[in-house]
Parts: structure tokens; sequence; C-alpha cells
């Protein structure tokens, strides 16, 4: 691959703050909300100012979810945004997913929810012309699907996997023919492809391949198809986590997903990605300034918590008084007391800990990418020992997750997703492309 460099960020949820951001309705919506809505347009101008700054490189690519739930008057108002950081140099590149065609967008005002004017699928292509769609080789009008030669000799897959003509989060029949016309085109003119899709090819974390909506659909069939296509990097987001993973084909090719967090909400990272003349591809992730780091998490943290929490209340009869009692030890037990009700020995550091927080912290720290919690840490050793305790349980249940004929080992599965032991940084890396 050719040297180039771009900024990736994904995920902006942009919401204009005229349609309402106030109120005991907003109040109650923010405190199961990952994200912030007040904060967006200051951070988005605030991160488009850097990269603005930034004159080596000139490409900006982002793939989906631009507004909060497709609100026009947030289409209008990150449309402006664009057009500045254009102005200023930047060649930018969009997609679009799920978040931006809504037809019952709401806002908050006077305690209530209100509804406000969406936006159709069909509108978001004029409306983002100037940012991917105009200098497209070939367009695909069913899904807003693209191609185009972003430096000469490299060519970018823009696929919407997200559109409202194709099935949710999925590379249909249709898109992947469609697709492969690209590709062989891409080889016939010698030129080398990356992709970028809304929804993560491989998944994120090992237990988001049991999670329907946490990745493409039939994810293997896509990574195979891109990997033995010419395809050897896909630029995702969707899931607002920080990750970057390889799968390898049948066929021995390899596809790297590098999966980009939500701007506007912990943890709050975009990434600047630069390929050298010996395809060296460098991978950076760089901090949104314009809020303190622990502003980002506290929000995300306490959502962590609440939605659990909420989770454990309703029902009726034995289910509501189950929940209940669930409810209270969630919110009230420490680990100390947890270990003893388990008859597993934990390190002394965790023993008065309540059980909420270290949900809120391994929930940040799974998302913020490279888990802090391998072999030989306290949180490890206890978790470990909880699941061995369970392990009779776990055996009964993973049957169940079997799909497609693939065996799920459940206690490795989990290990693997609160441990980053893949031997390469989900935030600052490289790889050797082909």
């Amino acid at each position: 691959m050719k040297p180039f460099s771009f900024y990736l960020l994904t995920d902006t949820h942009y919401f204009e703050q005229t349609l309402g951001a106030e109120g005991k309705a907003f109040d109650e919506y923010m405190k199961r909300e990952q994200y912030f809505m007040k904060e967006s347009d200051a951070i988005i101008e605030s991160v488009f100012k850097k990269i603005a700054e930034d004159k080596e490189t000139d490409i900006v690519i982002i793939p989906g979810d631009l507004t909060k739930n497709g609100e026009k008057e947030s289409h209008t108002s990150f449309i402006k945004h664009l057009y500045k950081l254009k102005e200023s140099g930047k060649k930018i590149y969009v997609i679009t997913a799920g978040h931006d065609y809504n037809e019952y967008s709401f806002g908050y005002k006077n305690d209530e929810r209100i509804v406000v004017e969406g936006t159709s699928f069909d509108e978001l292509y004029d409306m983002y012309y100037d940012f991917g769609y105009s200098d497209a080789l070939e367009f695909d009008k069913r899904t807003h699907s693209y191609i185009t030669e972003i430096v000469d000799g490299v060519r970018m897959l823009a696929i919407n996997c997200d559109s409202f003509n194709n099935p949710k989060g999925a590379m249909d029949d249709e898109l992947i023919s469609w697709a492969k016309v690209q590709l062989d085109k891409a080889k016939e003119d010698g030129c080398s492809v990356f992709a970028i899709c809304h929804y993560p090819v491989i998944p994120s974390l090992p237990v988001f391949d049991l999670v329907g909506d946490a990745k493409i659909k039939q994810w293997r069939k896509v990574a195979s198809f891109l990997a033995d296509n010419g395809v050897e990097l896909i630029l995702t987001g969707h899931m607002h986590i920080q990750s970057i993973n390889e799968y390898y084909s049948e066929k021995g090719n390899r596809l790297i997903d590098i999966c980009t967090s939500c701007l506007v909400g912990s943890p709050a990272k975009y990434r600047k990605i630069t390929v050298d003349e010996k395809s060296v591809m460098k991978v950076e992730s760089i901090g949104v300034d314009c809020f303190d780091q622990e502003y980002f998490d506290k929000q995300f943290g306490d959502a962590i918590v609440n939605r659990i929490s909420n989770a454990l209340s309703g029902g009726k009869g034995i289910v509501k008084l189950l929940k209940k009692l669930e409810k209270k030890i969630y919110k009230k037990a420490t680990l100390g007391a947890l270990s003893r009700l388990l008859w597993i020995k934990i390190d002394k550091s965790l023993r008065k800990k309540k059980l909420t927080e270290l949900v809120g912290e391994i929930g940040l720290a799974i998302f913020a990418g490279d888990q802090p919690y391998v072999e030989g840490t306290p949180e490890y050793d206890m978790i470990f020992k909880a699941l061995k305790r369970f392990s009779f349980i776990i055996k009964k249940f993973e049957p169940k997750l079997e799909k497609d004929g693939i065996k799920v080992n459940l206690t490795e599965m989990i290990i693997n997703t609160i441990g980053n032991n893949k031997g390469y940084s989900d935030l600052n890396t490289e790889f050797i492309l082909k």
C-alpha cells in the first residue's frame, strides 16, 4: 500500500442544542446514556479545530452515526462543521448509519421528551454529497455504499451495512456482489483497497460474538470475503469501543479491524493512522481534550451501573421479589462479602470495594481498550475463581450458545474480554501491511 495518512473518528452523534437538552425527562434519559448530548457541539468544534491545524494530513474518515438520532437540524449543524473543516484543506469521507435516518427524532424541553423533525434515508445522499459521494468511482444507490480513490493507487470501499434497503447490520448477497465487482476492478487497475463499515466485522471483544447487534451479521463470511478479495484493513465503529483485531480466512488471508470509540463519550478517542513507504501502518489514539477524561468516564461509569440496576427492576410476583433481592445485593454488596458467599479467597485490596464500583471499572476498561485485568491482577484472580466455582453451570449453558457449529468456551471468552491477551495494543500499535 502506498504511503498516506488520515484521521479516523466515528460515532460523532451530533445533537443540535436548540432542539432541547434539559428538564426532568432529559436528566432521566442521561442516567443511562454513555455519551453526551449537550456537549457534542463543543467536542466536535474542538476536535475539528485540532485536525484542521495538522497541515500534513488532509484526509478525514467518519464511518457513520453522525447524529444523535437523525434529527434534521442536527444534520444541518453538523454539516456546517464539516464544511468548515473542508475549508481548512481537508478531504472528508463519510458513510451514514442507523442513527442518521429516523422520521421520529426527539429532543427534550419543559421536562418532557418532544418529537422533532427527522430525516429519511433517501435525503442523506444530497445532504452529504460533498463528503465522499461526489468523488465516488462507483456508487450503489440501494445502500449508499461507494468506492473512491482516496490517494493515487489506494481506494477506499465504503460499505453501508446499515441502510434502509439492506438488512440492518448486514452485507447481503446483493451488496457483496456489488463489492466484488469493485474489488476486481481495483485489482485490474493495480490499486490496493481498504474498507470502512459502521458495524465491526470482527467482534471487538470475544463475548461480543454472542451479541447479535455487536458485529456485522455472518461476520466470518464477510471477513473471509474481504480478506480473500484483497482487503486487509477495515475501519469500523458502532460499538463505541477502542479495539483492534485480526482474523485469518481459511485461505490464510488476514483482515485487520480497527474499531474506534464514540467521539462524544467515554473513552472519547479518535485516531491518526499513517502508512509509510515500507507499508508499516502506525495507529495512534488521540484523546478529546476539551473536557477532562474523568468527566467522560463518570458519565459512562454511572450509566453502566444504572443500566444494570434498571434491568433488575420490574417484573411480577416471585420474579419481582428475586429482582429486588438481586438489586439490593448489587447495590450494597462488597466483594469481600461476595467472596465469602462463594467460598473463594480474594486479595485484601478488593475486600472493601463495592460490587457496583468494580462493575463500573470493568465496563470503562473494556471500552477504553487494552483491558488491564490480565493474569496476575487481583481482579483477574477473583473473576477466574468465581467462574471456576460456577463451572458446572457454565458447562451446561455453553452448548446453548453454539451457533453454526462453532463451540463456545464461555470462561475463556470472559477472561479474554476483561484482559487484553492479543499481544498488541488496542490504542497505539503498528502492523506491516502486504
